[in-house]
């Protein structure tokens, strides 16, 4: 039961995996398919077994893809590569396989993962990256990332437009080396407020450029920080030094103030303490589409879209209070969704707000960019949750930055607790042992590692593959026990079919052959090979086989129960071999047929002995006819010695043993015994005669074939006894005889040795 199980467990695997599990023999033959072929590639396995494995591949990658497989198999290597195959509908899939070749294996396993979406998903972050880059790099904004620490991570290239450096010039300084001395305490006063709000507007800093030039800057900071795709602080910054040169000049001239204001790009208006628009720029009118007579002097709300006007008016009573504030709202505008980025900013006149100027800046783009980052974390977590695989990413530091569901439960902790704390922490019986030395290993070389590992705390094994990135390490987990425990068992199975003497067939449910042991390939001459695919009888059967045999053997098979059958085969020499078989069909989980056992006994001597066995039986009813005919000729010349020997036998008792008439009879009982004795010598001189007519013709014999043939007889008595034979016989050492007699002497040889052995010798 336990090798059924295991086939059954074996065909399901094969056949229910989403991956392609197949098996290539030296010539790039496909010689088991998986199921999988049928929803990957739109083609039966049947249709594949026997196929060459390169005709699955995109002409364009065969050449690499056979080089792989070549490696895997000729090296021992586990080879890892893809390549493009035809889908069921003809579009291209991209196909990751992983090769290798069992120990003591011809055969090389390959198996393939469809990674298609990924790749594409791959090739469309690659895409948005590419876009958010030429944003950050060319736009007008400079874009950089803060860490929690208060130190640029990243600075767009655009900042070298802007400030004269370049961004690996900044990289690793915090902002405050960079920030005019008189504006340093309200920007710390600012980044104590940071974790406030999730978006805010630094106050003007001035930042010193490369040339020496103070440079007002106008900052936007997003906090990021729980964003797993960014974990920093976005800073949005523009050059405003011509604003606030404006802004300086408008104090003193009323004039300057209104060119400053009049020529602002982004649409601007001034209200007073009352709401009402006091001043309005060109491009808030050509943004509105309205005229300056429709907007002065009216509630600033009036202008605005029905949606926006009470938070427009609520965040101008925040600004009366002398805040300045930034808010980011969404619109239609000219059938278009447009976000604005909304400045207000009090005047205040001898310390009293006199109104508040509001800007607006189009930053759809931008905001776009930052939706796109955000759907694509939030797939990237979908996929993530979704896969089968456990999953889970480390920082530089060991500390874990994500845990799917899966990972969850292989690891038996909880992500919400466990997140931010590290590995070795969590599981301190690993930190000297291969986990961390694999991990380091990725780190170290840059390359994706894969082993196989116990984890002793949920006493399970796990196939782990650890891709390293620039941040950490991304590590793909599955549970393996399963496999680890069927493998064993495959190679107790695959001992045990290899250790006997017997021929054992495995064959699919159609009865096309898929494995046969070396006891197979020593009796019949057929090697793996020359098997694979073909059906045992249209092989093995010849000329001689019995029809009716054969018959009885196909009219058992569709009833899918075990069976036993004795049939004539022929060894590829064209030898008869004579095979006592049993035959057990196996199922799936489900009950489906999956293939059929055949453990065959070889029971050529067995046929030899049983014709021997037959000869004989003719010979001694012939000779039971004939001595009966003897008997009745030569009775009369027997039975009259043995009368009279009865007869003085009878008067010797009765005779005194002293006397004379003792010794006469004692005579004549000695002389009819001989003449009894002459008789016998006749009637076997006679018999003796007559069998040299019926001498076994002498044939050419094999020692060492006769010799095998016993001791395998003898196996088990053998085993039982804990005996070895060991056999030193040439192959062509030859004699001539009768096989049967040869055989007997070397058969009571052994069994003479077994049945009177002693301990002591």
């Amino acid at each position: 039961m336990g090798i059924r199980a295991d086939f059954r467990l074996l065909a399901n695997i094969m056949d229910h995996s989403p991956a392609i599990i197949c098996a290539i023999d030296s010539r790039g033959h496909l010689q088991q398919v998986g199921g999988a072929c049928r929803q990957m590639l739109g083609r039966e396995k049947d249709h594949l077994l026997g196929q060459a494995f390169a005709d699955i591949v995109h002409p364009d990658d065969r050449t690499a893809a056979l080089d792989a497989c070549g490696r895997a198999l000729t090296q021992e290597q586990h080879v890892c590569f893809e390549s493009r195959c035809l889908g069921p509908g003809g579009d291209e899939l991209v196909v990751e396989w992983s090769a290798f070749r069992p120990p003591a294996d011809a055969l090389l396993l390959c198996i393939g993962r469809d990674v298609t979406e990924q790749r594409q998903a791959t090739r469309r972050a690659h895409e948005q990256d590419a876009f958010y880059r030429a944003v950050a790099e060319h736009g007008f904004d400079t874009m950089a990332l803060l860490s929690a620490e208060g130190v640029y991570t990243y600075v767009g290239g655009s900042v070298q437009k802007a400030l004269g450096y370049r961004p690996e010039e900044m990289v690793g300084h915090s902002p405050f080396e960079f920030i005019h001395p008189d504006d340093v305490a309200a920007a710390q006063a600012a980044w104590a407020e940071l974790g406030a709000q999730p978006v805010f507007a630094v106050p003007d800093c001035r930042f010193r450029a490369a040339n020496g030039e103070w440079r007002w800057m106008e900052t936007t900071i997003s906090n990021q920080l729980l964003d797993p795709a960014i974990r920093a602080f976005t800073l949005c910054s523009r050059d405003v030094t011509d604003k606030k040169n404006r802004a300086f000049e408008l104090a003193a001239s009323d004039q300057r103030f209104r060119l400053l204001f009049e020529n602002n790009q982004n649409p601007a208006i001034f209200q007073d303490a009352d709401g009402r628009v006091l001043e309005v720029n060109p491009a808030y009118l050509a943004f509105l589409k309205m005229t300056k007579e429709q907007v002065m002097h009216q509630p600033f709300t009036d202008s605005l879209p029905a949606g926006l006007a009470p938070c427009a008016e609520e965040l101008f009573r925040v600004a009366l209070s002398g805040q300045q504030l930034t808010y980011e709202p969404t619109l239609m505008h000219d059938g278009v969704e447009r976000t604005i980025a909304v400045t207000k900013i009090p005047l205040v006149v001898e310390g009293r707000v006199a109104g508040v100027y509001t800007t607006a800046r189009d930053i759809t783009e931008m905001a776009t960019a930052q939706r796109l980052i955000k759907q694509q974390a939030a797939r990237l977590h979908m996929v993530l949750e979704s896969v089968t695989d456990a999953f889970l990413s480390m920082d530089r530091d060991w500390n874990l930055t994500y845990l799917n569901r899966e990972g969850e439960r292989l690891l038996n902790i909880i992500q919400d607790a466990a997140l931010g704390k590290n590995m070795w922490e969590l599981f301190p019986e690993e930190a000297g042992g291969i986990y961390r030395q694999k991990y380091q290993q990725a780190l170290d070389t840059g390359q994706m590692v894969r082993f196989e590992a116990f984890f002793d705390r949920e006493n399970r094994w796990l196939e782990l593959k650890v891709y390293p990135f620039a941040e950490g390490v991304s590590i793909f987990f599955t549970d393996i026990t399963q496999r680890v425990a069927s493998d064993k068992q495959l190679k107790l199975l695959a001992l045990v079919a290899q250790g006997t003497v017997n021929s054992v067939i495995i064959t699919d449910a159609q009865g096309r052959t898929e494995w046969v042991n070396e006891a197979f390939t020593k009796h019949t001459g057929y090697t793996v090979a020359e098997m694979l695919g073909q059906k045992p009888g249209a092989v093995l059967q010849g000329p001689e086989t019995d029809p009716a045999a054969i018959q009885r053997f196909q009219e058992r098979l569709p009833l899918q129960k075990p069976f036993s059958a004795t049939i004539l085969n022929y060894k590829k020499s064209g030898q008869k071999l004579w095979f006592s078989m049993d035959i057990t069909p196996v199922f799936n989980d489900v009950g489906e047929l999956t293939q059929y056992i055949a453990i065959q006994q070889n029971i050529n001597f067995r046929k030899e002995i049983e014709a021997s066995q037959a000869k004989m039986t003719q010979d001694l009813y012939r000779h039971n006819r004939d001595l009966q005919q003897f008997t009745y000729v030569i009775s009369h010349n027997l039975r009259a010695p043995l009368a009279n020997a009865l007869g003085l036998a009878t008067v010797l008792t009765k005779v005194d043993k002293n006397t004379e008439a003792f010794g006469t009879a004692l005579t004549h009982l000695r002389q009819s015994m001989v003449q009894a004795d002459d008789v016998l010598k006749d009637l076997n001189l006679v018999l003796s005669i007559r069998d040299q007519k019926d001498l076994q013709a002498v044939e050419p014999l094999a020692l060492k074939e006769v010799c095998e043939q016993a001791i395998n007889n003898m196996d088990e008595a053998l085993h039982q006894c804990g005996g070895r034979v060991a056999l030193d016989c040439e192959d062509r050492l030859m004699t001539r005889g009768s096989r049967a007699y040869l055989y007997s002497i070397f058969y009571n040889l052994l069994s003479n040795s077994i049945k009177y052995r002693s301990e002591e010798r």
